[in-house]
């Protein structure tokens, strides 16, 4: 920590309000970095002691306004020296996080919304990234609000998975869910805030899922039905969406972000909602199909909403398989595969980055090949 924290309390002398009260304000500097906030306290010019920065006794509200101001004055005091403790970086807008918001070193849902808004408004996470993770803070204050960092040990964790399971979350959405957690409490050791249980303790298994997709047949059934005159408007446009991941690729992440201005000839060129990759593919006939410029597709719906629907949407076209959206990228790398792509130019298409990402398709054609080769029996019974 260099350089040395200063402020104090001053009265606004510029401005008098109707009642002939004169705003006090802190103001604190550090490192050549100055910011003025408001006490919400104001009295007359001539109540307020400069030198000794205390209201002075012939103002009625003078012992109420000083123990305030005392209070504000031993926070930022007590604030410094846990910053000096520890070692830790200091700025302005640091300290009036911690004295305005004492909750955010308490609480650890409050911390987690304020450091994911934080993220957001500085750059460091996108949109996507940002619902996900809010999704998960409200599934924390569900479980249990306040959750007290103080109360954060190994039996808490277990409570948590007990509850997770309790309201039907599978193994993947619970590892997902801890995942979460830990980044946030992980934040919060490297602020100092102290936890009977470090998030190194706590040890996420693996995320994977089910690995559903769609066979050919079944992709056609969607198809006729989008193009059927019975399907209604909201279905109709999901389903856009959809077919439209199963013959390119795209996660949902993607497919909120391109437009008209990503179709250039022949191909769709972005940079990936995952990873910030540039990617470039070329368009087959099936998906130019499922555009509409300039909007590119009709409607606007949360993800959770496409998810509930697209099941919905299966049971109607007869499909025994638990659709989400994530669904159709794993259905064009398996069918890319079963009409003759190679393993290598699906790895690009995917835009994965290790070719053993990309064998998990290949493990599923192999899977559906040694199953379909019994059909062969049929041959002479």
């Amino acid at each position: 920590m260099n350089g040395k924290l200063k402020y104090k309390i001053r009265i606004k002398k510029d401005y008098t309000r109707d009642d002939g009260t004169n705003a006090l304000y802190l103001d604190i500097t550090y490192n050549g970095d100055r910011k003025k906030t408001n006490l919400d306290i104001a009295v007359p010019i001539k109540y307020f002691d400069e030198k000794n920065q205390r209201v002075k006794k012939g103002f009625q509200h003078a012992d109420a306004y000083n123990l305030l101001i005392e209070k504000t004055l031993a926070d930022l005091n007590t604030i410094e020296i846990n910053y000096k403790l520890f070692n830790e970086t200091i700025t302005i807008s640091k300290v009036l996080e911690d004295l305005y918001s004492p909750s955010l070193r308490i609480n650890y849902n409050a911390f987690a919304q304020n450091y994911l808004n934080n993220e957001l408004a500085e750059g460091f996470i996108q949109k996507s990234t940002y619902r996900q993770q809010n999704g998960f803070i409200e599934k924390m204050k569900r479980f249990k609000d306040p959750i007290l960092f103080s109360e954060i040990d190994a039996n808490f964790i277990k409570k948590l998975k007990g509850h997770l399971k309790k309201i039907g979350n599978k193994k993947p959405t619970i590892e997902g869910t801890l995942k979460n957690f830990k980044k946030f409490l992980r934040a919060a050791n490297d602020k100092n805030i102290s936890t009977k249980i470090k998030y190194t303790q706590i040890k996420v298994g693996s995320m994977k899922g089910d690995f559903t997709f769609l066979l050919p047949e079944e992709v056609k059934a969607l198809y006729d039905f989008y193009n059927s005159p019975f399907i209604n408007s909201t279905w109709k446009n999901i389903l856009q969406r959809y077919l439209f991941s199963c013959f390119t690729g795209l996660r949902i992440g993607d497919i909120e972000i391109i437009s008209e201005e990503n179709f250039i000839d022949e191909y769709l060129v972005w940079q990936s909602n995952k990873g910030g990759k540039f990617n470039k593919i070329k368009i087959n006939a099936t998906a130019k199909s499922l555009i509409n410029f300039p909007h590119i597709f009709n409607g606007q719906y949360t993800r959770e909403h496409i998810n509930r629907e697209l099941k919905l949407i299966a049971k109607a076209c007869g499909i025994k398989k638990r659709l989400y959206y994530h669904s159709s990228r794993h259905t064009f790398g398996t069918n890319y595969l079963i009409a003759g792509g190679s393993l290598v130019n699906l790895k690009k298409a995917l835009g994965h980055s290790k070719i053993e990402t990309t064998m998990v398709y290949a493990h599923a054609v192999e899977s559906i090949m040694n199953t379909e080769i019994e059909l062969m029996d049929g041959i002479i019974s």
